[in-house]
């Protein structure tokens, strides 16, 4: 879970360091859509995992 928290710290706090002027940016509802998912399939993977030990 420490992963997930860190992975969506980073997404929302950062910003783009390489960006130049006229560079487009992805915009932040996008990145929090991907970070939203990303996170669920984190979460997910960690929840399959410990209900396949439990079932054994």
């Amino acid at each position: 879970m420490r992963t997930a928290t860190i992975l969506a710290l980073t997404l929302f706090a950062a910003e783009p360091a390489f960006a130049q002027a006229g560079a487009q940016v992805p915009e932040p509802s996008n990145m929090a859509l991907f970070g939203l998912g990303l996170l669920g399939l984190i979460v997910g993977r960690q929840f399959s995992k410990s209900r396949r030990n439990h079932d054994d």
